[in-house]
């Protein structure tokens, strides 16, 4: 069985794997509030619904399904090799895509089609994400709510899990497997918003080292790690074609690790679990009941 990397986490890795360092587009401080939007990010999409700017949206990429209105807005190609021909037709006054674009940047600038670039790689990054398209948009009052939402939150999980334990937790955000047995494993490093995630949660990232950003481990160094909680992240099952009931089986042969001992394997198989948008605040409450299930936490029916 191979496990490729979910799609959707393609423009969220790939900076990280290529060291792109770059800010948002200048150009977007030339625009009044724009009419006319393309998105070319899953995560952008949904931070443009949650901020009520939908109505602006005239294109968004493949990719871009969740809130379910999206899915009726016209397609404009992969989000980093879209069709210009298709964004030309719809006529924006904005396109917002990740800084991994440079190339469909250079290329829209060049048009005279306005951009900006948004970062999503820590929680910082999608914060300031937050509060950019909340200004691009004209929607300052809607981005300032939803980030006192995070806040709010954030200080409520920040509060319940100090003084406990700080266990060492794994994210597996891909893996590869011959003869039936895992080989390989993209976990999360010290400079992705998993990371943040898992300090907020009470946990500690068992991968401690700086570099690589999105490290490649291999059997050998994941009993080395040994950590004691392991959460296997997928998206929702029609981004992926992994079983995760075969998953979940080869997980629990590798019976010398400490997690697989203790029964602390968790697999997560959400569409909010591989996008870095304002839905980040309810996989953080998801990660800190894993981390603490000892503790009493709000019943959460959503998924």
């Amino acid at each position: 069985m191979q496990h490729n990397w979910p799609l959707l986490l393609v423009t969220f890795l790939l900076p990280l794997l290529v060291g792109f360092n770059i800010q948002a587009s200048p150009t977007v401080q030339k625009l009044t509030t724009p009419i006319r939007i393309v998105s070319l990010v899953p995560s952008i999409t949904e931070t443009l619904f949650a901020l009520q700017s939908s109505s602006q949206l005239v294109g968004v990429s493949n990719y871009c399904d969740y809130p379910p209105a999206s899915q009726s807005i016209t397609k404009v190609g992969r989000g980093l090799n879209p069709n210009l021909e298709t964004i030309l037709k719809l006529a924006p006054d904005l396109v917002v895509l990740s800084p991994s674009g440079q190339k469909t940047i250079n290329q829209l600038e060049q048009l005279g089609i306005t951009t900006l670039a948004i970062k999503s790689q820590t929680l910082d990054d999608i914060r300031l994400s937050i509060k950019l398209i909340g200004q691009a948009t004209g929607r300052q009052p809607e981005s300032a709510l939803l980030l006192a939402h995070f806040d709010t939150q954030i200080n409520m999980i920040e509060k319940k899990v100090a003084g406990q334990p700080r266990p060492r937790v794994m994210i597996s955000m891909g893996h590869s497997a011959g003869n039936n047995d895992f080989q390989q494993f993209y976990i999360a490093g010290q400079q992705d918003f998993y990371n943040d995630l898992i300090k907020l949660a009470g946990g500690i990232n068992v991968y401690q080292k700086p570099i690589p950003k999105v490290p490649l481990i291999s059997l050998e160094g994941l009993f080395h790690l040994n950590p004691e909680v392991i959460i296997d992240v997928f998206p929702e099952a029609d981004d992926h074609t992994a079983s995760i009931k075969q998953v979940r089986q080869q997980w629990t042969e590798l019976k010398h690790i400490s997690a697989i001992k203790t029964e602390r394997l968790h697999i997560i198989e959400a569409d909010y679990a591989t996008i870095p948008g304002p839905r980040i605040i309810k996989l953080l409450t998801r990660f800190a009941k894993i981390i603490h299930p000892n503790l009493d936490w709000p019943r959460d029916t959503t998924h």
